[in-house]
């Protein structure tokens, strides 16, 4: 596929998903870094992008991925900010939230300042802001990090994080001493707060909702587990009307969870990778994450005594996934890839194609595989 010589183009296709389902042939015209019409007739005198036979759907935004390409977020380099950026674009993502792990406070504020002027500069993929999963998450849920890290939820330690660079979402373990003040701070900042790795019971995961929390982090995995006398945090996400962060990898969640959630859930559903730096690599053997050896198999990152650590699954894999697995449609699949990751961090400009919306499109094939990628305009990608 040629990328188009202009800045000012258009797109035809006869399958245009904005994420509804257009019928007929359709015109995407973009101009710059921004979509500004589009209509079932030919725009005149403009560049056209023929992608007749591809399907033509809003961008991908991961916003919960800590590395890729061989690069953690967590070196603070440039390097693994470039990796993510550029890399990404190749599977259909062309927003993300790098993403942090439950370290000290001091390690997190030296990666985010490092890394926030170099936001906006990057090509490819755009990196929104910041996703920090912890450092206010349960010592009896830390998954694959070290609960030595976490940190306490106090206003002196939110404030400093504030104060790091362009906070976007946070996960935070609402039964902590203090938690709940600090989702209120973090809520009137502008700071989307997540619930994850945590132990809390039903009623503590609902007071974190009431205290501002708007979506669960990776749902059923680092969480207290959801059982019919003690509901949990899984049952809050249900009953609520929450984001549900969700990995359909088919590991970190059973082919059947994948059916259930794609099938009742679908509309809260927000697709995530939850990758880290051997995705996209295609590659097996050991690595290092976290300051800890994994190893990397055909479908998953684990550490020496088999527990979980992150994923290597990229978003149109995810995508493929809740369709053929869950039996999801199209439409609700680049929903749950798009606009509900947008939706889920506050941001009205990406996640769907109609006039004023930034320019990130995915183009795909009939059975979903990336066929090139728009970021902000400019084809970042091309198969």
């Amino acid at each position: 596929m040629i990328a188009p010589s202009s800045n000012h183009y258009v797109i035809k296709t006869d399958r245009l998903y904005t994420p509804d389902e257009v019928a007929g042939t359709s015109w995407v015209e973009i101009d710059g870094h921004r979509i500004v019409h589009v209509s079932a007739g030919q725009p005149a005198a403009l560049e056209t992008l023929d992608a007749t036979g591809l399907l033509v759907v809003p961008g991908f935004m991961d916003v919960h991925i800590h590395g890729f390409g061989g690069h953690d977020i967590m070196e603070g380099s440039l390097e693994a900010l470039e990796a993510m950026a550029g890399g990404l674009p190749r599977f259909g993502v062309t927003s993300f939230l790098p993403t942090t792990v439950g370290a000290k406070l001091g390690v997190l504020q030296q990666v985010m300042k490092a890394l926030t002027p170099e936001l906006p500069r990057v090509s490819g993929a755009r990196p929104l802001g910041w996703h920090l999963e912890g450092p206010f998450l349960s010592p009896k849920m830390p998954g694959a990090m070290n609960p030595e890290d976490f940190e306490e939820p106090t206003d002196a330690n939110v404030t400093a994080l504030l104060d790091s660079g362009p906070l976007l979402l946070m996960a935070v373990a609402p039964e902590r001493d203090g938690a709940i003040a600090a989702i209120e701070h973090l809520v009137s900042r502008g700071v989307h707060v997540s619930i994850g790795h945590t132990d809390a019971d039903f009623e503590q995961a609902v007071a974190g909702i009431a205290a501002g929390a708007t979506s669960l982090n990776h749902l059923f995995n680092v969480m207290r587990p959801m059982l019919h006398r003690e509901p949990g945090p899984v049952a809050a996400g249900f009953l609520y009307d929450v984001y549900l962060q969700f990995i359909a990898d088919g590991v970190h969640t059973h082919p059947a969870t994948i059916a259930l959630i794609s099938r009742y859930l679908k509309d809260r559903m927000v697709l995530i990778s939850d990758a880290v730096l051997a995705a996209g690599l295609d590659v097996r053997g050991a690595f290092v994450f976290d300051g800890k050896e994994v190893t990397v198999d055909e479908t998953s990152v684990r550490l020496p005594g088999g527990r979980l650590a992150g994923s290597i699954l990229t978003l149109d894999r995810a995508v493929r996934n809740v369709v053929s697995i869950g039996g999801v449609d199209h439409a609700s699949a680049f929903r749950a890839a798009g606009l509900n990751p947008a939706r889920s961090i506050g941001v009205v400009d990406r996640g769907f194609i109609k006039p004023g919306a930034i320019a990130d499109i995915a183009l795909l094939t009939p059975d979903l595989h990336v066929a090139g990628t728009i970021c902000e305009g400019r084809m970042a990608y091309s198969a």
